[in-house]
């Protein structure tokens, strides 16, 4: 119990470096939480950084937040895999931040990635997919399509075909369908308040990532 709570601690302290924002702020005296579509994730400074800066955030938040430490805790305290959750809940709700934060994409995407090739080489390819589907329009809505139908097509093969992915443990599948989880419930709560909050509005943040379509 010990273990599982510093890897939490040292988890939940990591995720919450807040990219985006420092970058923003370091380089183009831009408060994202004030500015686009209010949160610190790489979504919200794509539009005011340079490519340069936009990978050095892709890669800070995919390999070092997500990838890195999930891959050190897979191989060498793999029954405390599902600490890593809080990675996310790090990224999503700063401590260094007020407990505001980005959406969780690209530290998800790191984390599943270090939990199994397969997974991220699945997710990558339905995304590409629906983003084809699209026709390279908004990735939003591919992105979480690809999530649940890799969720989805994890939990049947693991539970019931055990072609793909039996080598992974129970507790690793756990963490990607809360990762997934975690996503949707994010999503959920937008950017703006909840006055007047409908079905519609609902499936706009989970599909589109915003209230309109």
């Amino acid at each position: 119990m010990d273990v599982y709570i510093i890897l939490s601690i040292i988890c939940y302290f990591l995720g919450s470096i807040p990219t985006s924002y420092i970058l923003g702020r370091k380089l183009y005296n831009i408060d994202i939480l004030n500015s686009g579509s209010y949160h610190s994730g790489l979504s919200n400074i794509y539009k005011y950084a340079s490519r340069k800066i936009v990978l050095i955030i892709l890669s800070t938040d995919v390999l070092l937040k997500g990838f890195v430490p999930v891959y050190i805790i897979y191989n060498f305290y793999n029954s405390y895999i599902l600490s890593a959750i809080f990675l996310i809940f790090g990224h999503n709700w700063s401590l260094f931040l007020r407990f505001k934060g980005g959406k969780g994409l690209s530290v998800s995407i790191g984390i599943l990635a270090a939990l199994n090739i397969k997974i991220f080489l699945l997710l990558l390819f339905l995304f590409f997919l629906f983003w084809v589907i699209e026709k390279f329009k908004d990735s939003s809505k591919p992105w979480i399509l690809s999530f649940l139908f890799t969720v989805f097509i994890l939990v049947i093969d693991f539970f019931y075909l055990n072609k793909i992915f039996d080598n992974l443990s129970i507790m690793s599948v756990y963490l990607t369908i809360f990762v997934f989880l975690l996503l949707l419930f994010r999503r959920t709560l937008g950017n703006e308040s909840y006055n007047n909050f409908n079905r519609k509005i609902l499936l706009n943040r989970l599909m589109f990532d915003r209230d309109i379509k």
